[in-house]
């Protein structure tokens, strides 16, 4: 345990754009997968670091402020993740587990998030702008004041889905189901 601490305690002292893959990939094999506070690679940049379904375990994961741009998640399992500001622009995240994700003000223009399971999430002032989020299953996600211009919604699920203060310019919402049961009330978004 003292080694992962003393491993974590290293790459936090390293600037943001210096994270080491060596180091990362030390750090996700020692990470212990029973924890439920999940590995914490808050504020780093893992644009280089390349995860794989079987040895990077990101549930529960505090990866907010990180950068992330240009990775392939697809179909990882990211359940109760913490994404919140992070760069996520150009990411593939197709067919991943997003349940009840904090992606609160991150940026995912031009993400794949096609067949991802985003139910419960959490998208306050997210950039969506030119994302892919066909076929998705969108239930009780909060898109309250998050960009979705020039998004593809098409037949994604957004059953009580919150859109409150959501911007869709030119969005696709193609058969999309349950939009009857959609949240729209009143909000004042930061910016607006």
């Amino acid at each position: 345990m003292l080694r992962i601490i003393l491993l974590f305690l290293l790459i936090l002292s390293l600037p943001l754009h210096a994270a080491n893959q060596q180091d990362l990939a030390q750090l996700i094999k020692m990470a212990n997968t029973d924890d439920k506070a999940g590995l914490d690679l808050s504020n780093a940049d893992l644009r280089r670091y390349k995860f794989s379904l079987d040895k990077s375990n990101l549930q529960n994961a505090n990866l907010s402020h990180s950068n992330l741009a240009t990775v392939d998640l697809s179909k990882m399992d990211l359940s109760n993740a913490d994404l919140s500001y992070a760069d996520l622009s150009n990411i593939n995240l197709s067919q991943a587990k997003l349940t009840n994700v904090n992606f609160n003000h991150a940026i995912l223009t031009h993400a794949n998030l096609s067949q991802a399971n985003i139910s419960n999430a959490s998208l306050y002032g997210t950039l969506l702008v030119n994302a892919n989020l066909q076929h998705a299953n969108l239930t009780r996600a909060d898109f309250s004041c998050a960009n979705l211009s020039n998004a593809n919604l098409a037949h994604a699920n957004i059953a009580e889905a919150t859109i409150s203060g959501a911007t869709f310019i030119n969005t696709v919402t193609t058969d999309m189901t349950h939009y009857d049961s959609v949240i729209d009330t009143h909000v004042t978004c930061e910016g607006k």
